[in-house]
């Protein structure tokens, strides 16, 4: 188990040059990846504006909206508004995607797994309900201003605070004694 601290997330700039995003964590430094590049991503974005998403070829990608009255996206002329909590709306890197936040202050949470190593997903946890969660790679983020949650895992037993994030690996169990919102994601290996 690895626990981050809020100092080691680091803004980066869109790779459309549109904005930036807080990188949350990351696998770039780890034997996955190669010339110094990502195969695993978490990021939190501020959306202020309406845009075309950053692609991605080969990665799968998920989205939801952390903060803000909600974001609506447009894929193949089909409109869809992202959920709040819950699943993530997934899709392909490639894809050619507009993003449009609905009224001011819109944060949206990603995660990004290379599509030939990795399968996984992402949720919202917004509530005092225990969760479980199994892959090869669990990152954990408790958002700012929210209760934090106690993890079991690798036999071991901690606690992310509000602004840390815990990466693990193995089933893992969250349990909330006041309600939290964390961002829950997961991968296993192709």
């Amino acid at each position: 188990m690895q626990i981050l601290t809020p100092e080691s997330s680091r803004p980066m700039p869109w790779a459309n040059g549109l904005g930036s995003t807080l990188e949350i964590a990351t696998d770039a430094h780890s034997h996955h990846a190669r010339n110094d590049s990502w195969t695993w991503r978490l990021s939190i974005a501020d959306v202020p504006t309406r845009a075309i998403f950053s692609t991605f070829t080969g990665i799968n990608r998920w989205i939801a909206c952390l903060h803000g009255d909600g974001m609506r996206i447009e894929r193949s002329s089909v409109w869809t508004t992202l959920p709040h909590s819950g699943e993530a709306l997934a899709f392909a890197g490639e894809e050619i995607v507009t993003g449009d936040p609905i009224g001011e202050s819109v944060r949206d949470v990603n995660w990004f797994l290379r599509r030939d190593l990795w399968q996984g997903g992402m949720r919202v946890h917004r509530d005092s309900r225990s969760t479980v969660v199994e892959g090869a790679i669990v990152v954990i983020h408790a958002v700012v201003g929210t209760a934090g949650a106690t993890i079991h895992c690798e036999g071991q037993i901690t606690t992310i605070e509000a602004g840390f994030t815990l990466i693990a690996s193995g089933k893992t169990t969250i349990e909330c004694e006041q309600p939290s919102v964390l961002i829950i994601a997961w991968a296993s290996a192709r």
